[in-house]
């Protein structure tokens, strides 16, 4: 390597004169990085006889039918590897009422199943009075709708709240809106026909895998009200486009106010129950715990929450943004799974005050609201830049994130750094 150079067998005098090495020696100063990789060689060799097998390193750790506890270390091996499977929203894109395909944000549970929309069908059973199998082709058949819908994942903001939970190391950008294709679910229902002890409706998809311990499918239920909700779907398209495998190819549920988990992905059968539905995605996991030893309540609706389109320019790690001196047009979004949203405020001083936003038309009932803030960054320096959302139910976001053993439904004040130079 250019510039390195390996250390002479001389010795160094006290009064920092360089011995001679020998007849004819040169000067070989030894660089940092030229004494690294040899310290690293000598390590290897003296420890090569007695190491254990390992990956890169890493010693693959075994299931455990626990999570671990939260941590406040920096994020573990096996966040890093859920983080690369199951990547979030590209914020600058906030400024977009539809989310292009390929930046919205996907959570993955346990494997993306193999599936073909030739042979695939549902069915619709349990506490119905006619049972019904339903090929794709007859679900396009009928009424069909187009509905720009938010998700986002209840695990949003986990990684803001400390010691955190341990499992996808989100911060703010697990969100989205598609344009979905797709038949209302309430006349399938209908056409099934509930029986009067009708409780839950549940949707199992057709991937499964262990959490907790438990091999199951993933699967959630809606009380009947909430099934029968206008806004409720079942879609096999997004933004024109055959859904993504994914986003739950061929087919997928769609529940427009709660958060993402009930939105089941490849949708294998739809099941009427006369009682609460007790699963290990909704009684165990997707859980408000106050403490390990509250069994807390189930995450349901989105909370309210806004969110600012980056501005200026990042730098490349710290994503801090830059923005010349002047007039800076600041764009977001905001939504809520509670109502229409009738307010965004900004503060350009860490929260510390507040200026109300422009809000501008929704392009769906079930789509975030934009809005824009004109910032006059007039004084050089560094800031801090938030905005916070409020809902027609009278819900606005906390300054700071709460904290909850499984780390959900973290609607805190989002916090974004700027430098005006």
């Amino acid at each position: 390597m250019r510039g390195s150079r390996f250390p002479a067998t001389g010795t160094t005098g006290g009064d920092g004169a360089r011995a001679p090495a020998g007849e004819g020696s040169t000067d070989r100063r030894l660089t940092r990085r030229a004494a690294l990789s040899l310290g690293g060689a000598l390590a290897g060799a003296a420890t090569a006889a007695t190491a254990a097998p390992a990956l890169a390193g890493h010693q693959p750790r075994q299931p455990t039918p626990d999570r671990p506890p939260p941590s406040a270390d920096l994020i573990s091996y096996e966040e890093a590897v859920l983080a690369f499977r199951c990547h979030g929203f590209h914020e600058e894109m906030l400024d977009r009422p539809i989310t292009p395909l390929g930046s919205h944000y996907v959570l993955i549970h346990f494997d993306i199943p193999a599936l073909s929309a030739d042979d695939y069908a549902i069915t619709v059973g349990g506490r119905v009075n006619t049972p019904l199998t339903l090929s794709l082709a007859d679900l396009k058949s009928r009424p069909a709708i187009k509905q720009p819908t938010i998700l986002e994942c209840a695990g949003v903001g986990r990684s803001l709240a400390h010691p955190r939970s341990i499992y996808v190391p989100w911060f703010r950008e697990p969100m989205g809106v598609y344009e979905y294709t797709g038949t209302p679910l309430r006349p399938i229902l209908e056409e099934a026909g509930l029986l009067d002890d009708a409780t839950d409706v549940v949707f199992t998809g057709f991937d499964s895998g262990i959490d907790l311990g438990v091999k199951h499918a993933f699967e959630r239920a809606l009380p009947v009200d909430e099934a029968l909700k206008d806004g409720v779907m079942l879609a096999w398209d997004a933004n024109d486009q055959p859904l993504l495998p994914e986003h739950g190819f061929p087919l997928r549920l769609i529940v427009p106010t709660w958060y993402g988990m009930a939105s089941v992905k490849w949708l294998k059968k739809i099941t009427v129950i006369d009682h609460t539905y007790q699963g290990v995605e909704q009684k165990q996991v997707y859980r408000l715990q106050p403490s390990s030893s509250d069994g807390g309540r189930a995450v349901r609706e989105k909370a309210v929450r806004a969110a600012m389109k980056p501005p200026g320019f990042p730098d490349a790690i710290s994503r801090m943004r830059f923005v010349s001196p002047g007039r800076v047009e600041l764009r977001g979004m905001a939504w809520s799974g509670s109502g229409p949203i009738t307010a965004v405020e900004v503060s350009a001083d860490d929260r510390s005050t507040w200026q109300p936003a422009t809000l501008e038309e929704p392009v769906s009932p079930y789509a975030w609201t934009p809005w824009r803030f004109t910032w006059d960054a007039n004084a050089t320096g560094e800031f801090i830049l938030s905005c916070r959302a409020t809902d027609a139910a009278g819900n606005r976001q906390p300054l700071k994130p709460f904290w909850t053993v499984q780390g959900m439904a973290q609607n805190g004040v989002e916090r974004i750094p700027v430098r005006v130079n």
